[in-house]
């Protein structure tokens, strides 16, 4: 079974409002040079700590999931490596 990978709508939609209203406040102060240097700093901030917040909101889901999937136990895991193994498959 493969892994989805892949970013989660909440949390997508969590960082798209963090970055919309921070590009909402600063299309205002867009006219001014230096208050668009400013802009793209905290932009650039911004989508940083996102990418982290992202990175470890995945990596917590990816450990919860750990602790709630069944263990195979290891009659499982024989029985699947035997099937695998044999001509019938």
């Amino acid at each position: 079974m493969g892994d989805k990978k892949g970013i989660n709508p909440f949390v997508a939609s969590l960082a798209g409002a963090a970055v919309g209203a921070a590009v909402a406040a600063g299309t205002i102060a867009l006219s001014d040079k230096k208050n668009r240097k400013k802009l793209e700093k905290v932009f650039d901030e911004l989508k940083d700590e996102g990418i982290k917040v992202l990175d470890r909101l995945q990596e917590e889901a990816r450990e919860v999931k750990k602790l709630v999937e069944p263990k195979e136990s290891s009659k499982q895991k024989k029985i699947k490596v035997k099937a695998k193994n044999s001509d019938l498959i």
